[in-house]
């Protein structure tokens, strides 16, 4: 529950809601709210964010396929290979949060 120093605070954005054609003020009630949902998703982001990044970094999966492929034709198939030295990259420039 928002705090009412953060309803003063991020609150003040939150003045009105539209019902039907009508714009119509939001009650103190509502106006927490918000603030509640706004800093729900925020603890979300942070909590979560590196999942979505790091599935935006890693490589499609074919290509992680053929890196581990040409890793063990090579005979890496261990913290020398490409595919290894891909995922820790990604691992590192997203870390989870603690």
């Amino acid at each position: 529950m928002a705090t009412a120093e953060q309803i003063a605070e991020r609150g003040g954005k939150y003045k009105t809601k539209v019902v039907g054609s009508e714009r119509l003020p939001l009650t103190d009630a509502e106006r927490e709210e918000a603030v509640d949902r706004e800093l729900a998703a925020e603890a979300y982001k942070a909590a979560n964010g590196y999942k979505h990044d790091r599935e935006a970094a890693y490589a499609s999966l074919q290509d992680q396929l053929d890196m581990l492929y040409h890793d063990m034709t090579a005979d890496k198939g261990d913290k020398t290979g490409e595919w290894y030295k891909a995922i820790t990259k990604v691992k590192s420039d997203n870390p989870k949060p603690e």
